[in-house]
């Protein structure tokens, strides 16, 4: 189009020029339907607003570069840092996968160094945790250490149940960590991350492994905190949503099935409204585990299964692994012994691959059952034998009660009569009825050891209350001769 005609075709009686504002609108968000007429008005070509839209993008590449050039230098080390360090952070910051903007680049390396933490608590089997807390030492200064600590736990947190015990020492220390971070309460300048949210990860990667370790309550208290740390930090339902999570799997082990109930279907809803399918299988498989508890077995399966379908096997498998282990303990209780040895099966190439140390011991402990309840016990004593030396080893003290009394069971159906009253009379002076507390189960059963005339049935009976005990449930023991005469 030539000047002549550009001139005669913005004339006076042409249409109004948009305001700069409107340009701006159009530059900065795009066009729309409000908008339309503006962006025909510039594509005619009109050379008065061509150039305030080349001005306009002049200023706005400007206020980019500023930002830019402030940013540098606030993450640039002082000048007496170590001349290593400055280098580093000058190759840093120009790798080009590094996002442009100031937050970007502080989320992304602040990632790379939770990485680099979490790798060294996973896979350094000696010193792991120490070699962590030197890392968390060494960021203390650095511009991108929130995202770092917040990171650090969300990475871990599929992790634990490889060595609950560990992740709760980790989790510590990253609250510890902290200490370098403000909080927002403080009312200082502002941070792209403030204490109170870090700590809020850490009390749910806390809270997740105190679960795996068998202590539900001092878990559930874990994940309150977390929730009034998020609370204080201002943050979203999605946040509260996860506290919810895991108070309601802490309760679920506590024994506390109305309170885990309303907590994992609010946390459920609050996952689906945002649309996080991964949330809502984990939340079914909690579900699934209260209904266990319960001793509703086709409930629990209907939830696990639902939980699968929710679940990937690759990006969760952790969460994954668990559920279909736990399918297949239910499956055990329903009697479906090929079904349950399937899953079993399943979640062995788990397990041994993310070295699942609980859920390895509930997959034997489920492969011994079954072959209990084929009438093969030669095969399950042996089983259940090397299950109680190695919970004992390993500290997983609910496990031996119930591997021992399965083991007299074992032994009695063999016909081994005296080696079982010999286990029995061992067994009540033992650590572990002190611990266990000697509930009416027990005292039904060491009552017929003093008689002689322990059955094999009654110990099957035992057994089995102690193994729903232990996944939580708070049911009352129902004495074995009412059950034997059909009440």
């Amino acid at each position: 189009m030539s000047a002549e005609f550009q001139g005669a075709a913005f004339s006076p009686a042409s249409p109004a020029h948009p305001e700069q504002w409107e340009l701006f609108e159009l530059l900065t968000e795009g066009t729309t339907e409000l908008n339309a007429h503006v962006k025909a008005h510039v594509a005619m070509g009109c050379p008065s607003c061509g150039k305030h839209l080349a001005d306009i993008r002049t200023l706005s590449r400007a206020r980019e570069m500023k930002e830019e050039f402030d940013a540098f230098f606030d993450e640039l080390p002082q000048d007496d840092a170590p001349a290593d360090e400055r280098e580093e952070f000058l190759l840093k910051f120009k790798k080009k996968s590094r996002p442009a903007d100031r937050l970007g680049r502080l989320a992304h390396d602040g990632r790379q160094l939770a990485a680099e933490i979490v790798k060294a608590v996973s896979e350094e089997k000696e010193g792991g945790l120490e070699k962590a807390q030197e890392l968390l030492g060494k960021i203390e200064s650095d511009p991108s250490r929130g995202y770092a600590y917040l990171y650090a736990c969300q990475l871990a947190s599929p992790k634990v149940s490889s060595d609950p015990a560990k992740y709760v020492a980790f989790a510590k220390a990253v609250a510890d960590a902290t200490r370098s971070l403000p909080y927002l309460k403080d009312k200082g300048p502002a941070q792209p991350v403030c204490r109170e949210q870090v700590q809020g990860e850490a009390a749910l990667l806390e809270s997740n492994a105190l679960n795996f370790l068998g202590k539900p309550s001092e878990a559930r208290v874990a994940a309150q905190n977390a929730r009034i740390s998020f609370v204080e930090a201002g943050e979203d339902s999605f946040a509260l949503a996860l506290a919810d999570y895991f108070e309601g799997s802490a309760a679920t082990f506590e024994g506390d099935f109305n309170a885990a109930w309303k907590l994992l279907k609010a946390a459920r809803g609050e996952f689906q409204s945002f649309g996080q399918e991964n949330w809502q299988g984990r939340s079914d498989a909690a579900l699934g585990s209260v209904m266990l508890g319960r001793g509703k077995n086709e409930s629990a399966v209907f939830f696990f299964e639902s939980a699968l379908r929710n679940l990937h096997p690759v990006h969760d498998e952790a969460a994954y692994a668990n559920t279909v282990i736990n399918r297949g303990a239910s499956l055990v209780s329903l009697g479906r012994l090929d079904a349950a040895k399937a899953a079993f099966a399943k979640g062995l190439v788990f397990s041994r691959r993310l070295n699942l140390k609980v859920g390895l011991f509930t997959i034997r402990y489920g492969l011994a059952t079954i072959d209990l309840l084929r009438n093969q016990p030669s095969k399950a004593l042996a089983l259940f034998q090397r299950i109680g030396d190695d919970a004992r080893r390993e500290g997983f003290s609910s496990r031996v009660l119930s591997a021992d009394l399965r083991i007299a069971e074992c032994l009695g159906r063999l016909g081994r009569t005296e080696e079982m009253n010999a286990r029995l009379s061992e067994l009540r002076n033992s650590e572990l009825i002190d611990a266990a507390g000697f509930d009416s189960g027990l005292r039904e059963l060491f009552a017929t050891v003093d008689q002689e005339a322990v059955s094999t049935d009654l110990l099957a009976h035992v057994a089995r209350f102690v193994e729903g005990r232990d996944r939580g449930s708070q049911a009352a023991y129902k004495p074995f001769r009412l059950v034997a005469n059909g009440y």
